[in-house]
């Protein structure tokens, strides 16, 4: 796919100046959008979805390229395209890439209310954008889904739900109105968060409506400048219900296929009497995520969309678990786990969930699975693997129980499935090599992206010296030589074990 000129796509080579040119949007990765992802779930609901590794990719409203970029850097193979209407953003994104040599990434000015034929794509992504532009926009935004959305596409989209904002929503409305006669951005947010202050402090907590604008006063005051701006003082922020986003969709012929996160499908999370009267539902999709929503009182969603006219499965098929790959970095909370069937042994993945099993096969899995990580597994040598630890030859029961317990664990978030494995690895060699999206990143700041396209928070600054080191060039001796000279020396030995612990969170190239 060739890049496109801007000029070929807006018809205006100077384009107007946004609100994000005046105030920089900081953009972020956002792992539920990256096709390995997108790709297992769409399988799993009987959609024969694109190849990743080749994929055509898309992303819309892309910002200064915080996103699409380590998707293209992760997928060599790949195309990725994106447009935003911040020229600002743009030129960021051009300087992004071009520092990262990337060749498979382009970027254009555009208005995706009035764009033209930008040709097909495997996987769109729209992050950000549904809520926040009117309604015209939003029809003009499932319209270009729909004309570039390849035969067995995938579209992620997030949005703002109901009846989560309409908590959210009284808390937004009382800022707007306190910020009214604000002259600047800059003056708009420093009252935004004056009256927050004083939401929170104006009760006490014997008070329920107190405790609940308290609550939501202190979650938007964790909200960045930018982010208090452009999002909860926006003059567009419009939520809707999930079941009037799936008509809204499907009057461009585009279906609601599952949700972005598999977990958020499952209603694991509700007490047994609930989780029995919304299986009464689990032949009505949409319905049972509405009920879902109403008893979650979600606020937040991030669907994945494919063309009306595909069959796709309704409910996961656990036999396409055996044609994907899986990864976990939970750990057991005991020294030793005791594999023998009905002992009970918890795992949990730091503070994103636990589980708490008594089956040997599955706990064997867990266990495996933490082994190699941050690389995914195929099925096939999983199926091995989880065999010889448990001392037998695998079967064909083997092989069909350890699909479900896949499914089971992926549906409270203790494992994960992918399409592929990711493109990073466990090995500490003689010239590590941290990836260049992680050691640009690193001089700049302490939030990196690393190969799995995770967030990760390195804020010691050591580890961060050490990372910009790891460029492929230096031997262990140089790397030694260099931590010196900035005044940290360490043995051999010690570099070893903070290499691995790199190694850990899939910073090295494979």
């Amino acid at each position: 796919m060739q890049p496109v000129e801007p000029a070929a796509v807006t018809g205006d080579p100077t384009p107007p100046r946004t609100a994000y040119d005046e105030v920089p949007y900081p953009g972020h990765s956002h792992a539920e959008t990256h096709p390995n992802r997108t790709a297992a779930i769409a399988r799993l609901f009987g959609v024969s979805a694109p190849n990743v590794a080749t994929a055509r990719i898309l992303e819309i409203a892309c910002g200064d390229g915080s996103n699409l970029l380590p998707i293209a850097y992760s997928l060599p193979q790949a195309h990725c395209t994106g447009f935003d209407l911040a020229a600002s953003a743009i030129e960021q994104a051009h300087a992004r890439a071009a520092s990262l040599q990337l060749r498979n990434v382009d970027f254009f000015v555009g208005d995706l209310a009035s764009l033209g034929s930008i040709g097909h794509f495997d996987y769109i992504v729209v992050h950000g954008v549904y809520s926040w532009v009117p309604r015209s926009v939003r029809d003009s935004l499932l319209c270009l889904i729909h004309r570039s959305l390849s035969p067995n596409g995938v579209a992620f989209v997030s949005y703002n739900t109901f009846p989560g904002w309409h908590v959210a929503g009284m808390v937004r409305e009382m800022l707007r109105y306190h910020t009214r006669g604000a002259s600047d951005a800059a003056s708009k947010v420093a009252q935004a968060r004056a009256f927050l202050n004083f939401l929170y402090v104006a009760h006490n907590d014997n008070d329920p409506y107190g405790r609940l604008l308290a609550a939501e006063a202190e979650r938007f005051a964790c909200h960045s400048s930018a982010h208090m701006f452009h999002d909860d003082l926006a003059d567009v922020n419009d939520p809707v219900y999930f079941e009037e986003f799936v008509a809204h969709a499907a009057q461009f012929d585009l279906a609601q296929l599952a949700d972005a996160d598999f977990a958020t499908m499952t209603a694991h999370d509700l007490p047994t009497e609930a989780r029995a009267k919304l299986e009464q539902l689990r032949g009505e999709s949409i319905a049972f995520g509405q009920y879902l929503d109403f008893v979650r009182c979600r606020r937040f969603r991030e669907s994945l969309l494919c063309r009306a006219e595909l069959e796709t499965a309704g409910v996961p098929l656990p036999a396409v678990v055996g044609a994907l790959f899986a990864s976990s970095a939970a750990t057991p909370t005991a020294s030793a786990v005791d594999l023998a069937e009905g002992v009970e042994v918890q795992f949990r993945w730091g503070d994103r969930a636990s589980l708490v099993t008594g089956s040997s096969l599955a706990k064997a899995t867990m266990v495996t699975l933490r082994e190699q990580w941050p690389k995914a597994l195929a099925f096939g040598p999983l199926v091995a693997r989880v065999g010889a630890l448990l001392g037998r030859d695998p079967s064909s029961n083997d092989a069909e129980a350890l699909q479900e317990v896949l499914l089971q664990a992926f549906g409270v978030r203790m494992v994960e499935l992918t399409a592929e494995d990711w493109r990073c690895t466990t090995t500490v060699s003689e010239r590590p090599r941290v990836s260049d999206v992680v050691r640009r990143d690193a001089a700049a700041n302490g939030v990196l992206v690393a190969l799995n396209h995770r967030r990760v928070r390195l804020e010691d600054n050591d580890a961060r010296q050490l990372v910009a080191l790891c460029d492929g060039a230096h031997d262990l001796e140089a790397l030694l030589a260099a931590l010196v000279d900035r005044g940290l020396g360490l043995d051999r030995e010690v570099l070893l074990q903070r290499l691995q612990g790199l190694a850990q969170l899939a910073f090295f190239e494979a």
